[in-house]
């Protein structure tokens, strides 16, 4: 039976469930960078790091919560329909929470790769900052499953809990950072005020649309869950628009800079 104990086969079993489906994830992505791919070690690299500052991530949203039940507090309010303001407030920390893992996300990317030569082309803007969100997520999700093994005497609930993370709380890092680099390829060969502005508005997008998943999930504990997923599988179809979307604009580039190619 499992106990609250931490053993290594629960780490194996924490590292696999987190590691596996991002894995597959990236894989997936990567095919929409065929023609002109990252270097494999500037992928490595993103991944990693996307991976790493979730310590900051972790650390900024305690400092915004402090000791208090954020969760309990928002489905307190929901459920005895206060009002729209009392309900605002209850969610600024949730807003605050989603900002910051957005932020860190994107900021991973930054160290890694967006100051680097290879990022030459708008299109690397989504797969860097897909490749730091995932990497995000795979640590984000092994600590969440290590918590439910060590906390559940039901391995089933680990199954469960481990599919619903690859096909939620995954897809989700990869949607709202998807969007977020989308804005920065766009803005690839503008100003750099109009790259600023898109940066920003891509950055609260991306916020909007994480802590719009976040509070539906809380508000409706778990009910209606299918609803939200098949939300996030539409956005990740709307992500592979993008995807060419951006690369338009590439073509677009090279025909307006060299009209005879």
């Amino acid at each position: 039976m499992i106990g609250s104990s931490i053993t290594w086969t629960f780490i194996l079993y924490a590292i696999i469930g987190g590691l596996v489906p991002t894995i597959f994830w990236l894989w997936f992505w990567l095919q929409e960078d065929k023609k002109k791919p990252e270097p494999s070690r500037m992928i490595l690299k993103t991944f990693i790091v996307g991976g790493f500052f979730i310590i900051f991530a972790f650390g900024l949203e305690r400092w915004v919560s402090g000791e208090k039940d954020i969760v309990g507090q928002i489905s307190s309010v929901a459920s005895n329909h206060t009002g729209f303001y009392p309900l605002f407030l209850a969610c600024l920390p949730l807003m605050a929470w989603a900002g910051i893992e957005e932020f860190i996300k994107y900021y991973g990317a930054r160290v890694a790769a967006l100051r680097n030569k290879n990022f030459d082309e708008p299109v690397d803007a989504m797969i860097y900052l897909i490749t730091s969100a995932l990497g995000f997520a795979a640590v984000e999700n092994f600590l969440f499953l290590l918590n439910t093994l060590t906390n559940s005497a039901d391995q089933s609930t680990f199954i469960f809990t481990g599919n619903l993370r690859f096909l939620g709380a995954t897809i989700l890092h990869t949607v709202t950072s998807a969007i977020l680099g989308a804005f920065l390829g766009f803005s690839f060969y503008k100003s750099k005020i109009v790259k600023i502005i898109y940066f920003w508005v891509g950055l609260f997008t991306a916020t909007a649309l994480h802590t719009f998943f976040n509070f539906f999930i809380i508000t409706n504990e778990g009910n209606n869950i299918f609803s939200v997923l098949v939300m996030l599988w539409v956005a990740a179809i709307l992500v592979i628009f993008l995807f060419e979307i951006i690369k338009k604009v590439i073509r677009y580039k090279k025909v307006f800079t060299n009209p005879n190619s």
